[in-house]
């Protein structure tokens, strides 16, 4: 064998060994992406004969989440239950507040799991309020998503999906929100670079094959726009904050615990409780204040208004899609 021969039979069998790693990688993603969806749907059939006038939100809340760790997984996410208005990231604070589902509510349930950093994000909404206007609402967010999971395929826009999803809200006689939406899923990421929209005058993004997507669908009977409340029970690592000073011990120790249990995942402020029996609230409103954390307020359309929500995970295959909620 020549020198040439030799370098060129080297360089085959290199590429086969990372083509082989790539194909084991792929392997492990979509199998951990699997065993989160199937928790997933698991956990939805679980606590959706639960939600009933009269329970509290801690309770359900806490139990659902609880329910993702016994079947094996973890939450990617608080669990989230808004209600009415409250379109999203409303999860129970530290200390509860005493919410109630009222016979007139409209409840929402959008929960995340995940398996090695792999996530799947699915939310779906029960309605107990009989008023005409809402007899619809949910429908419009489902038959919404059952449109756009249809047009998804490689090589699309998502622009495209938004306009679908637009003009089938709207012909509910409802209104999609605006500042909320479908997003690409990464490993570690809930809300990925791409976007996928609730307006067709947004812009969008390319689909590839290979990718995780959202699809998230909001139906309100407001102008379809929410606004930050002054209430945050959420919070989210901030992976771009250099070295800060931080005053308070207590700060120091709840940096060190996020970044080894959530990384760059949102977490709840009553899960430091459970670890940090005192000091919780001043030291993440430091990191708050420093920039290592990012806070996710509470999100709500104008009060007296009421919001349907409806989502699936779906993986895009060479044709297509696969759901995985």
């Amino acid at each position: 064998m020549t020198e040439n021969q030799k370098l060129k039979s080297d360089t085959q069998e290199e590429k086969s060994k990372e083509e082989l790693e790539k194909e084991e990688e792929e392997k492990i993603k979509v199998n951990s992406l699997r065993k989160a969806g199937k928790i997933a749907q698991q956990v939805k059939e679980f606590i959706k004969p639960k939600i009933k006038v009269g329970a509290k939100a801690i309770d359900l809340i806490t139990i659902t989440e609880a329910k993702i760790e016994e079947l094996g997984g973890f939450s990617a996410f608080p669990v989230n239950l808004s209600i009415n208005n409250i379109a999203a990231h409303y999860t129970s604070p530290i200390k509860d507040d005493g919410l109630t589902i009222n016979d007139d509510d409209i409840v929402k349930i959008d929960l995340g799991v995940h398996v090695e950093g792999y996530i799947v994000d699915t939310a779906f909404t029960v309605k107990f309020n009989e008023d005409e206007s809402l007899e619809n609402i949910i429908q419009a967010t489902e038959v919404a998503l059952d449109a756009a999971k249809m047009m998804v395929k490689p090589k699309l826009n998502t622009k495209e999906i938004g306009k679908k999803i637009e003009s089938i809200v709207r012909g509910f006689k409802y209104n999609p929100i605006k500042e909320l939406g479908g997003h690409q899923i990464e490993r570690w990421t809930v809300h990925g670079k791409k976007a996928l929209p609730e307006l067709g005058s947004q812009g969008g993004d390319i689909i590839e094959e290979g990718e995780i997507f959202a699809i998230e669908i909001f139906a309100s009977t407001g102008e379809g726009s929410v606004h930050n409340t002054p209430y945050s029970y959420i919070y989210e690592l901030n992976p771009y904050a250099g070295r800060v000073p931080l005053r308070r011990k207590v700060s120091k120790q709840l940096l060190g615990f996020i970044n080894k249990n959530y990384k760059t995942l949102p977490f709840a402020e009553r899960w430091l409780a459970k670890e940090f029996r005192l000091g919780v609230a001043f030291g993440l409103q430091e990191l708050v204040q420093q920039g290592k954390l990012q806070a996710h307020y509470v999100l709500a359309e104008k009060k007296g208004e009421y919001v349907a929500q409806s989502e699936q995970t779906i993986l895009i295959t060479e044709d297509g899609y696969e759901q995985l909620t």
